[in-house]
């Protein structure tokens, strides 16, 4: 997977958005808000090819959590990109 390029994280007012870029401003008819948690997998892997595994890695060694909790957790993430047109699938 890969997250879209027009896609960026901002933290307004102490909450992380993806918003659309689109053009020279950006759209905020497109916005997904994230937890603290789910913008660090995020900002982990922005222009770089991912799998659900590499961002379980990311949480496990981060937060020390057991690793079937972060494999949910992982794929709810990966679930709502996915809903939203977040990510492209690499083939």
């Amino acid at each position: 997977m890969r997250l879209k390029e027009q896609f960026s994280i901002r933290n307004i007012g102490g909450e992380y958005m993806m918003v659309s870029q689109s053009g020279s401003g950006l759209d905020y008819t497109r916005v997904v808000t994230l937890n603290h948690t789910a913008a660090f997998l995020v900002e982990s892997v922005i222009q770089k090819d991912f799998t659900e595994e590499d961002l379980i890695d990311l949480l496990v060694e981060k937060y020390d959590v057991a690793r079937d909790v972060a494999a949910k957790d992982v794929q709810a993430l990966v679930g709502t990109l996915l809903k939203e047109g977040l990510v492209e699938k690499q083939e």
